[in-house]
């Protein structure tokens, strides 16, 4: 049957759409698309005419679906029929419409904190922090709390969204893992004073090559070791312990700079006597050479006139065992009138020394 010219939309002479504005259109389409799902009562062929009207919006409204906007700090990924196709960037873009394409944008710049050991309902009765207790190196127990801080990388957003169910999940256990062999591995005073840059930066290396071991599309910015304490049912005997230690350390400082003193002085003696005896040594030579210059000198003026030589030689030995002697000189006159002259030797040496 055909239509009637009031019911058929395409022999208006005027546009509907200009004339009742867009308002008015789009609820006469809703007014339409609700009489379209009841059952007809009248003229078939009056709602088959209808459907077609409708066949071109509902065409047009399923094909602008597909725009899609990507924020500066964001990355949109499409999916067609579930597999990757390609990664968008910032701005307007167009996707095949559902169900062909749908696409999932991810922010990247966004840095995510994760948190552990810190919790609260993680400690039990005892005070041990299940989650951050950890066995050191000296083998102490230890409330260890630290915080992660990541983010997606650039290139990343597909490794990140596909290579793992649960990311912040994953990156949070191997965290922990790690810091558990750090801390295994480093005596508590360390840990607790000088040790936390070193450990920072070993736990933020290891963590690194894990996410990039397992392709996460993770980029480890940061870790931040908070605090690393004994248990508090066990902090009065640690502390017992670090007081004991600190005594220990300073009599062994003490004996090292007793030792160093002595050790000191020893070596200042040593070089003392080696020098003494290289200046006695300098002092013999040089006398035992100026003694073989003297004698070939000597020598020189013996060949040249030896009984003069000899002669000058018998008087300076007899000068110099004299010089060393005490003498007395008796005169020859002394006897000559026939009398024995008696000398007190005796007194007279006692009255010289």
């Amino acid at each position: 049957m055909p239509l009637n010219d009031e019911d058929n939309p395409w022999k208006q002479s005027e546009n509907p759409w200009k004339k009742q504005g867009w308002d008015r259109s789009f609820k006469d389409l809703k007014d339409k698309l609700k009489k379209f799902g009841q059952r007809p009562k009248g003229n078939p062929e009056s709602v088959i005419g209808s459907a077609w009207l409708l066949l071109p919006a509902l065409v047009f409204i399923w094909f602008v679906s597909g725009v899609f906007q990507v924020s500066p700090d964001e990355q949109g990924v499409v999916l067609r029929f579930g597999r990757w196709v390609r990664t968008s960037g910032p701005g307007l873009h167009y996707k095949l419409p559902y169900p062909f394409e749908e696409v999932i944008v991810q922010s990247i710049t966004t840095v995510n904190r994760i948190d552990i050991g810190a919790r609260k309902n993680s400690r039990n009765s005892e005070g041990l922090n299940e989650e951050g207790c950890m066995l050191t190196g000296d083998s102490n127990l230890a409330n260890v709390t630290f915080t992660v801080l990541w983010r997606i990388k650039d290139d990343g957003v597909e490794d990140y969204l596909f290579n793992a169910r649960s990311p912040d999940v994953t990156v949070g256990a191997v965290a922990e893992s790690i810091m558990r062999e750090i801390i295994g591995q480093t005596p508590i005073a360390f840990a607790q004073t000088e040790g936390r840059s070193e450990i920072n930066a070993l736990a933020q290396k290891r963590l690194q090559g894990v996410m990039d071991l397992y392709k996460m599309g993770v980029e480890v910015i940061q870790v931040q070791l908070q605090n690393v304490e004994p248990p508090a049912s066990v902090i009065d005997s640690f502390r017992d312990v670090e007081r004991a230690q600190a005594d220990q350390q300073r009599e062994i400082n003490q004996a090292d700079a007793y030792a160093r003193d002595i050790a000191a002085r020893a070596r200042g003696e040593v070089g003392k006597i080696i020098n003494e005896a290289q200046a006695k040594k300098s002092v013999i030579v040089s006398k035992a050479k100026g003694l073989a210059q003297r004698f070939s000198d000597v020598f020189e003026q013996y060949k040249q006139a030896p009984a003069i030589t000899m002669k000058r030689i018998y008087i300076e030995t007899f000068e110099k065992i004299l010089s060393r002697t005490q003498k007395i000189l008796v005169g020859r006159k002394l006897g000559d009138n026939g009398t024995v002259s008696y000398l007190p030797l005796h007194e007279m040496f006692k009255s010289k020394k």
